[in-house]
């Protein structure tokens, strides 16, 4: 099995998306844009293949996953993974964003309160 990730990131164009978001305040911080990017594939019941293309580094594993918390619900929520936690929580951020930034281009806009009714 491949190595597990000490950093994680984006491809180019959502990284530069997941910024425009933490700069119209859609989140406080990136980190939390990430992170509800990884929940969003996983409320999906997404399982996402391998990022191709260039990658932008963004984060630190312990800096986005300080108490375990993702690592422990992705293995919660998807027991069949066969690559390293964060890698597949890179993978799952990555799936997420897309999603997202399909969503915000649709409506001009995205209404987190409306995406978390959706996928409650």
């Amino acid at each position: 099995m491949e190595k597990d990730a000490t950093t994680i990131g984006l491809t180019k164009e959502n990284h530069s998306m997941l910024k425009k978001f933490d700069e119209e305040n859609i989140f406080n911080e990136m980190k939390d844009g990430y992170r509800f990017a990884i929940a969003y594939s996983l409320s999906k019941g997404a399982i996402p293949g391998k990022v191709s293309g260039g990658k932008t580094t963004i984060f630190n594993v312990g800096s986005i996953d300080e108490n375990q918390e993702i690592s422990s619900a992705i293995l919660a929520l998807s027991p069949q993974i066969e690559v390293p936690v964060y890698v597949y929580a890179e993978r799952l951020a990555e799936a997420g964003m897309t999603e997202l930034v399909k969503i915000y281009r649709q409506n001009n806009r995205l209404n987190l309160s409306e995406i978390i009714e959706e996928t409650s």
